[in-house]
C-alpha cells in the first residue's frame, strides 16, 4: 500500500523553523503560531534579535509573549519621517538626517496607552533600539537609572521633565542617539556626563542651560546636535563659544534660541560665523533659528546677501517678525511676511 508521507511545520527542524518565522512580523507569528503547542511556543520565545513595528498601538500580549525584542519602534501619525533616523539628500553630497519634527509647535504627541507597563526591563532587556513619540516619565527614569543596559538607539520623544540626582555612578558607555524634548535647561549637562559616547542628540527645554558650564569634557564622538529652545541665550558672552567647543567632531548642527531679554545683546553674525569655522571645521549642515527681543526685531531687515558671504553654509535666510533663520539646506519654513535670501549657488 502506497502512504503518503506528510510533513506537518511542527515536525521541521528548529533550524528550519527559525527561518521561515524571519519572515514575519511579531504580531505575525504571535496570532498564527503561538499558543498552538509548546514545542513551536518554545521555538518562538527563542527567536534572536526580533523588531517590533507598529503605529499607535502596542499589543502588551505580543511584548509580553517573547521576551526577546532587539527593537521596539512605534510611530505615530505626527512622526511623518518615519520610526527612525532617516537621511535626506541635499545639495553638495551631504545628509540631513531627522528624527521628529524640528520645531515642537503644533506637535502634540501622548505615550501609547499602557506603554509604561509593557516596557520593563524584566521582558525587555534585550532591548538596543527603542523609538516613540512620547515617552512615560516612568520609563524614561527607568532608561536613565541604566535598567535598560543594551540600549544603543533611543528616540523618547516628548516626556515630562526629569529630575536626575546630585551624583549618578551609571555611565551608558553603548548609548549612541538620543532625542528627549521638553526638559528641564540643567538636565542637558547631566545628559552628557552619563553618556559620553553619544553620535546623536536632539534635546529641547524651554529653559536656560547655565548649569551647562559644569561639562568640562569634550564630546568627539557627537556627529548631530539639536538644540532648541534655549532661553535667554547670549552668544558673545562666552557661552556660544564654549558649547561648540564641547563638539569639535558636529557634522550637523541645529540650535533654536530665544534671544535674553534681560540683557538684549547686538547680534553679530560675522563673530558668530568666525566661530563656527574655528570650532566645527568639519560642519555640513547647519540650521539656526534666532527669536530676537527689543531693537535687534527689525535688525536683520536687510542685508541678507552679505551674511551670506560670513559663512559658507549661510546658504538660505529668513526673516518673520522677531525670528530669524539661516540655514544650509534650504528647508526655511515660507511664511507670506517673510523676507527671504537665497545665496545663488544654492538654489
Amino acid at each position: 500500500m502506497d502512504h503518503k508521507i506528510i510533513t506537518r511545520l511542527e515536525d521541521l527542524p528548529v533550524e528550519i523553523s527559525i527561518e521561515i518565522f524571519h519572515y514575519l512580523t511579531p504580531d505575525e507569528l504571535y496570532l498564527s503560531f503561538s499558543q498552538l503547542n509548546s514545542r513551536l511556543n518554545s521555538i518562538l520565545k527563542s527567536l534572536p534579535g526580533l523588531i517590533l513595528l507598529t503605529w499607535n498601538h502596542l499589543d502588551p500580549s505580543v511584548v509580553s509573549f517573547f521576551n526577546s525584542f532587539k527593537a521596539i519602534h512605534i510611530v505615530s501619525r505626527y512622526l511623518e519621517l518615519g520610526c527612525r533616523c532617516k537621511s535626506h539628500s541635499i545639495n553638495g553630497g551631504n545628509r540631513l538626517f531627522d528624527m521628529y519634527p524640528s520645531l515642537d509647535v503644533y506637535w502634540h504627541p501622548r505615550s501609547p496607552n499602557g506603554i509604561k507597563n509593557i516596557i520593563r526591563p524584566d521582558i525587555c532587556l534585550r532591548l538596543e533600539s527603542l523609538v516613540l513619540p512620547a515617552a512615560s516619565l516612568k520609563l524614561a527614569e527607568s532608561i536613565f537609572r541604566g535598567e535598560f543596559p543594551r540600549l544603543k538607539i533611543c528616540h523618547l520623544g516628548k516626556c515630562k521633565p526629569i529630575v536626575f540626582p546630585l551624583s549618578m555612578n551609571v555611565e551608558f558607555q553603548n548609548l549612541r542617539q538620543l532625542t528627549i524634548r521638553e526638559q528641564n535647561g540643567c538636565a542637558l549637562d547631566k545628559i552628557l556626563s552619563i553618556c559620553p559616547f553619544l553620535v546623536h542628540l536632539d534635546f529641547s527645554c524651554h529653559d536656560v542651560i547655565f548649569p551647562f558650564v559644569r561639562t568640562t569634557r569634550c564630546f568627539s564622538s557627537m556627529k548631530y546636535l539639536r538644540l532648541g529652545r534655549l532661553e535667554k541665550f547670549l552668544f558673545h558672552n562666552g557661552q556660544f563659544d564654549f558649547l561648540l567647543s564641547l563638539f569639535p567632531n558636529l557634522l550637523q548642527f541645529h540650535l533654536t534660541v530665544d534671544q535674553c531679554d534681560e540683557h538684549v545683546e547686538t547680534i553679530e553674525l560675522k563673530k558668530i560665523a568666525n566661530c563656527l569655522l574655528h570650532r566645527c571645521p568639519l560642519l555640513k549642515i547647519l540650521a539656526f533659528n534666532i527669536y530676537m527681543q527689543g531693537d535687534m526685531r527689525s535688525y536683520f531687515s536687510y542685508g541678507f546677501k552679505k551674511i551670506t558671504e560670513m559663512h559658507f553654509l549661510f546658504n538660505y535666510i529668513s526673516k518673520c517678525e522677531s525670528l530669524i533663520m539661516i540655514s544650509s539646506h534650504g528647508f526655511v519654513p515660507h511664511h507670506v511676511y517673510c523676507r527671504r535670501y537665497v545665496r545663488p549657488s544654492s538654489e
